[in-house]
């Protein structure tokens, strides 16, 4: 009886080796390269027969590196932000044009935002909605057309995934760039997939892992980070997690297993304001937690309810309050643009921001991304790669103009701008 190996070369050509390549296109956020990090060694680990995978990434290799060594593939795959659909879809038409055989997978938050929309345009081979391991072994795998959309099943226990390859994506690079900027050897982890909040400017992470929450255990990660130490030498872990407090009671266990291994690298990570509380804190900082970061984003009760943030401005101050007296380090992260948002709203932005006092300060404008509540048919057109978080020149409300908002951004960084996050200070 035929092999699921035999088969899969007999539909591939008789190739004895099935050649990948995965594919981060140019953005500022290494996050992606995490993402297929896992993907290629789930891969490695559930693919029966004989695989080659590559990895190119737009921010450090260039388009010809990047075509070079992908048109002798069988499958390119590409992990797409909404920014990184334009140069994913060049590098794709490339590829084709020198070898018209190479399926092209697409993957990511935009493709699983809109995958019909995806699935029609040029080059587009197949569409991966959800959970890319899963999805991506699928595509390699299932004895039917390699074209359509592609489901990636949900992973319930997240331990039985491998730690991302970082070899693969040459974390190397990535560390190196922190190196320059902040002095420290710095790496990311990801303690758990899902967000159960519904924030209405945000895709998150429910276009690929849906709003159930789904943690590694605390001796998994725990393992990756004594990993990073001892074979990569980081000296500071960034949590990647929308919240690292889906659960308290993991964040508690968590510091207490850190404490107890003497695991002493220090962290940092996102926090949402309604769900932690001081003793937690004060847990974090015995653990080496260094510093804490704030989805703010207005000081308006109003707005923070329209919005759906599932915080209100007596929580936020209480979290920055609590976290000066255990001395943790704080990042606070405001936007602008809501659409019902009016001056008053956005002053009393401004008076939180300076009561909080936190040791670093964000001011993004509000982009109506595919995938949040906010996207409308009229931003089908809208050439995304121009265009982030942090400013654009299309997006305008009924109150303020495009070239209004960047002027509301513009004040809140001139009265924080000795206490700028990176992007910012990279603006400026």
């Amino acid at each position: 009886m035929e092999g699921q190996a035999s088969q899969i070369s007999r539909l591939l050509g008789a190739r004895e080796i099935v050649k990948v390549t995965l594919i981060r296109p140019h953005y500022f956020s290494v996050w992606e390269s995490l993402a297929l990090g896992y993907i290629a060694s789930y891969l490695k680990k559930h693919y029966q027969g004989k695989l080659e995978i590559k990895f190119f990434d737009g921010f450090f290799d260039s388009d010809k590196e990047i075509i070079e060594g992908s048109v002798d593939s069988d499958f390119v795959a590409f992990s797409c932000t909404s920014p990184q659909m334009k140069h994913a879809l060049s590098l794709a038409f490339d590829i084709k044009m020198q070898n018209p055989k190479v399926k092209t997978v697409f993957g990511g938050h935009h493709p699983s935002s809109l995958p019909d929309e995806t699935l029609e345009l040029p080059n587009v081979d197949v569409v991966v909605v959800g959970e890319g391991e899963t999805g991506m072994l699928n595509v390699l795998t299932k004895n039917r057309p390699i074209e359509g959309i592609w489901r990636g099943s949900i992973i319930e226990d997240l331990d039985t995934i491998p730690f991302p390859d970082r070899t693969l994506i040459r974390q190397e690079r990535t560390i190196a760039i922190t190196e320059k900027n902040d002095n420290e050897r710095i790496a990311s982890v990801l303690s758990g997939r899902g967000c159960p909040f519904h924030c209405v400017f945000c895709t998150g992470d429910r276009d690929v892992f849906g709003s159930q929450i789904r943690k590694r255990s605390v001796g998994n990660v725990l393992d990756e980070m004594e990993q990073l130490v001892d074979e990569w030498n980081v000296e500071f872990v960034k949590f990647a997690d929308a919240e690292l407090n889906s659960q308290l009671l993991w964040v508690q266990d968590f510091c207490l297993e850190k404490i107890s291994r003497k695991l002493e690298v220090p962290f940092g990570c996102n926090i949402h304001a309604s769900l932690i509380d001081k003793r937690t804190l004060e847990l974090m900082k015995k653990a080496d937690c260094r510093e804490i970061w704030v989805g703010v984003e207005s000081g308006s009760p109003k707005i923070l309810k329209e919005m759906q943030k599932g915080i209100t401005v007596k929580q936020v101050e209480n979290v920055f309050r609590w976290a000066k007296e255990c001395g943790i380090r704080t990042r606070a992260y405001f936007m602008t643009g809501f659409p019902s948002e009016t001056r008053e709203d956005f002053d009393m932005t401004l008076d939180l921001a300076e009561r909080l006092n936190a040791d670093i300060y964000g001011m993004t404008i509000l982009c109506p991304y595919p995938g949040t509540q906010l996207y409308s048919e009229k931003y089908k057109d809208i050439d995304w790669s121009q265009t982030d978080e942090y400013g654009n020149d299309f997006y305008s409300t009924k109150y303020f103009s495009s070239e209004e908002l960047k002027a509301m951004q513009a004040e809140f960084t001139e009265k924080f701008k000795d206490r700028l996050c990176f992007r910012q200070r990279e603006m400026s």
